[in-house]
């Protein structure tokens, strides 16, 4: 197995100290940012969007260039599921972490070369009673009007991203989001 990529880009030079100060940054504006979405929009508006009106758990992924070895995770999730969804509360969690798994990713640079961070969500239900789990890749909505020449197509898009285990990458951000309740 080859190396995981090196850090590049303008910040890939920042101390360690610096690199933990920008991702901590990252993660108070992405909550912050969150946050402001869910009263702009309401929490219906967002179950729907974020797919928990069909699974229970949404984890945004985000992989800076700057550090490669860290990802920063998002977690929405509703809060009582047996409630009627127009009493439903939105759940948020989001931190960053190293992963070792991160050495086994397929480099998304190759991909988007001139994205600074790339973005995936991965949609869990987990199994109980007899279900099973089920779980999916989404490209983030907000990187569709983005969509520019170059970038991979949906088929491609598909096959590449089938290429790893982000489930595993996001069921860790999920435990960190249930053991703070």
């Amino acid at each position: 197995m080859n190396a995981y990529p090196s850090a590049t880009g303008s910040l890939a030079h920042l101390s360690e100290v610096e690199k933990k100060k920008r991702l901590d940054a990252m993660v108070r504006l992405w909550q912050s940012e969150t946050e402001r979405r869910v009263k702009r929009e309401g929490q219906q508006a967002m179950i729907g969007a974020m797919g928990l009106d069909e699974y229970r758990y949404a984890v945004w992924l985000r992989f800076p260039e700057w550090e490669r070895s860290a990802v920063l995770g998002q977690v929405l999730a509703r809060r009582e599921l047996q409630k009627p969804a127009s009493e439903h509360s939105l759940l948020l969690s989001s931190n960053w972490r190293h992963d070792p798994l991160l050495k086994a990713m397929p480099d998304w640079k190759l991909h988007l070369p001139n994205e600074t961070v790339f973005n995936i969500t991965v949609r869990i239900t987990p199994g109980g009673l007899g279900e099973g789990s089920k779980w999916a890749v989404v490209m983030p909505r907000e990187m569709i009007p983005r969509y520019k020449s170059g970038w991979p197509t949906q088929r491609e898009w598909v096959a590449w991203t089938g290429a790893f285990d982000w489930l595993s990458l996001a069921v860790g951000f999920v435990r960190t989001m249930l053991d703070t309740l």
